[in-house]
């Protein structure tokens, strides 16, 4: 019961930061201006100025003056309210998929202006209190090593400068995604509010893929679909269309499926109310449902590494039991002659399922092999590497001419030897050690359950996808990079949030 009254402690007053008390005033302010009978006249005028506009000069006026009228504001008030940054960025990632439909905006780019306006908040706020300790703990150090080490790329005699420009831009600011998390987390209440927006927008993202696998795609699906061939190959196959819900690919959805399914199934056991572990419950199925359907072999792989990562890790006996069950279950699918599972799964999902556990049958698992093998010497002779983006999309748009621009990594860690070399591959597997090893320490050092739970769900999630960082690369695309750097700065919080309850059960 202390225990209890020491978390809503936490979420009160006592620990308000000058983003809280700038956002009350927001709010109070809007609450004042809401009462203003004024207030609708400038949106008759907005509403009139939209229409005419959009009669005029067509969608673009519409998109331009979207940007202005709520982009502006809710890019000033990120820089003003870290906290509202982060889940309009977080929630901003979902829909990064709707770009196939809106071409001539840049997405990627409002992702930048986003984050260069919360670091510059974050820098404001760290220069007035003066205050850099939240940043100082194993895991940001290895952040500070991984970007110092992309930054010196720029130096290496066979890195093309004008590709590391735009590489640079997606490792280096993204990562500061990770240090404004870690400074405006400072309660449980927002840390729960992060979590269940992840848990919510991914369940969106569940049901839509569901719709597609039992409605069909919509004709500008599938003409968006068939227009790239390297596309239509990616998603139509076994004779049917791989689901993608609205996100850019199957993988990147089949992948997130897995994980935040995963998340679920670990927060089961937890010390929840009967209502949230039946909604828990609910969107693992319903997760791990789309993700049979997107058809990721990949995302296969990560329930049982992740629920057996989580099992050891914990070794309780409710753990054990719900581990138990769904490997159970999982096993007999996998390895018995089951031809379907009722309505859900046929006889072609099921095989699709079954070939990820044997990649020797499987043809896709043995080019990958020969091209790991072919790309070896390379690796060996080449500490540092050939560069950043000296494979992949971006050679093949800058320097089409050179041998690896047709070289398909299809595994974040055989990107990174590539193009950073084996000296950038140890870098990046300590990068990875680190936070795992300081997320197993904190979780044997935490007393209260609840932070418990968390950080064991969340440790899951990692494993998960380091080990899907070999077969695919799983950390390069929205939103799992940002969630990545979420629960990365929620390892180092969850501890800090214990060890004040510690001091208060003391006092």
């Amino acid at each position: 019961m202390k225990e209890q009254n020491y978390i809503l402690k936490l979420d009160g007053d006592e620990h308000t930061s000058v983003y809280e008390t700038n956002a009350t005033r927001f709010r109070s302010n809007l609450r004042n201006l809401s009462k203003s009978p004024f207030i609708y006249l400038p949106l008759v005028f907005i509403s009139i100025g939209l229409a005419f506009g959009l009669s005029i000069f067509g969608e673009v006026f519409g998109i331009i003056f979207l940007v202005i009228v709520i982009g502006l504001p809710i890019t000033i008030y990120s820089m003003i309210n870290l906290k509202f940054g982060i889940i309009s960025l977080l929630i901003f990632s979902y829909f990064l998929g709707f770009n196939r439909f809106i071409k001539d905006v840049p997405l990627g780019v409002v992702m930048d202006v986003l984050l260069i306006v919360m670091l510059i908040g974050l820098l404001v706020e760290k220069w007035k209190k003066n205050d850099y300790s939240a940043a100082r703990n194993p895991i940001s150090y290895v952040v500070w090593i991984w970007i110092v080490y992309n930054l010196l790329e720029f130096f290496n005699p066979m890195a093309s400068r004008q590709v590391w420009i735009y590489v640079i831009r997606g490792i280096a600011l993204l990562m500061i995604y990770y240090f404004i998390v870690l400074h405006a987390t400072d309660n449980l209440k927002f840390l729960k509010t992060v979590l269940n927006i992840w848990l919510v927008l991914t369940l969106l993202g569940a049901l839509y893929g569901l719709f597609q696998e039992f409605n069909g795609l919509t004709q500008a699906e599938k003409e968006w679909v068939a227009r790239d061939e390297f596309r239509f190959n990616l998603i139509f196959n076994w004779g049917r269309y791989r689901v993608f819900s609205f996100f850019t690919d199957p993988t990147i959805f089949g992948i997130l499926m897995a994980y935040t399914g995963l998340f679920c199934i670990a927060l089961l056991p937890g010390p929840f109310k009967i209502w949230y572990k039946i909604f828990l419950g609910s969107c693992a199925c319903i997760m791990l449902l789309a993700m049979v359907y997107a058809g990721t072999r990949t995302a296969y792989a990560m329930i049982p590494a992740g629920l057996l990562f989580f099992a050891l890790l914990t070794l309780q006996r409710r753990t054990l039991i719900i581990c138990g069950i769904i490997g159970s279950i999982g096993a007999g699918i996998i390895f018995s002659d089951v031809r379907s599972v009722g309505p859900f799964l046929s006889t072609s999902n099921l095989e699709r399922i079954r070939s990820a556990f044997k990649p020797s049958e499987d043809a896709s698992f043995r080019v990958r092999e020969k091209s790991q093998a072919f790309i070896k010497p390379f690796i060996q002779a080449h500490p540092f590497g050939a560069g950043l983006g000296s494979i992949g999309i971006w050679s093949a748009r800058f320097t089409p001419d050179s041998p690896l621009a047709k070289f398909a990594p299809d595994s974040g860690y055989v990107r990174v030897a590539v193009e950073l070399g084996w000296m950038g591959l140890v870098v990046y597997c300590v990068f990875f050690f680190v936070i795992l090893l300081v997320g197993i320490r904190n979780y044997y050092r935490m007393k209260d359950p609840l932070l418990k739970t968390y950080m064991a769900a969340l440790l899951g999630v990692v494993f998960s996808i380091v080990v899907a960082n070999y077969p695919q690369e799983a950390l390069i695309q929205a939103p799992t990079i940002l969630i990545f750097y979420i629960i990365m700065a929620f390892i180092v919080k969850l501890k800090k949030l214990d060890e004040e309850i510690i001091k208060k059960s003391i006092k």
